[in-house]
């Protein structure tokens, strides 16, 4: 009897460390966990998730109006969207989180595709990218963080190429994303010299 409560314990402590590894294999490519934020102390927070059978049903809706959007949203696997106001209670543990997620990006071998830096107005962000091919990416994560009050966290998941990030940022007028278009197409160029 003695033997059987450590055996017992043992059994239990490997289970759960092969339940957790293989938790941990079923995270999409592209994807990137920052964990919780912490909400101001004026409570300004929202976070948005996205699945995939979500975005199945939203690129079904799309496909009479938008076929090119349609069409990118079938090649993704989720949407993750946080914004989180900055006040004194939260402004340095939400900044650090978002630093250490940079970090890891780039430990990882995403991509930084836009850097902005503005001493004026304060504002900060990144976006980088997790290459597929010459053509294609499978995530995009972009970090925000204003000095003024607020951080924003996205990060897109799934097989998005640069042709359907170019349709999308001139349809919706997105900036960063027109940049991001013409790094990869860039790339593609210097490769086929």
């Amino acid at each position: 009897m003695k033997n059987l409560i450590p055996s017992s314990l043992a059994a239990a402590t490997l289970s759960l460390a092969l339940l957790a590894s293989s938790r941990a294999a079923e995270i999409e490519v592209g994807a990137i966990d920052i964990g919780q934020l912490m909400p101001s102390a004026k409570g300004q927070f929202v976070e948005v998730n996205i699945s995939p059978a979500m975005l199945k049903f939203a690129a079904r809706i799309a496909a009479r109006q938008e076929p090119e959007a349609a069409e990118m949203i079938r090649n993704l696997k989720s949407i993750r969207v946080n914004v989180v106001g900055l006040d004194d209670s939260n402004r340095a543990a939400t900044v650090e989180k978002i630093e250490a997620v940079r970090r890891k990006l780039e430990s990882e071998g995403w991509t930084k595709m836009v850097t902005v830096r503005e001493k004026n107005d304060g504002d900060n962000v990144d976006v980088h990218v997790k290459q597929h091919g010459e053509e294609a990416i499978d995530g995009l994560v972009v970090t925000v963080i204003d000095r003024k009050g607020e951080a924003v966290f996205v990060n897109i998941v799934g097989t998005i190429n640069a042709d359907q990030i170019a349709k999308i940022a001139d349809k919706f007028d997105i900036e960063p994303l027109r940049k991001v278009h013409l790094k990869i197409d860039a790339k593609k160029k210097d490769k086929e010299v």
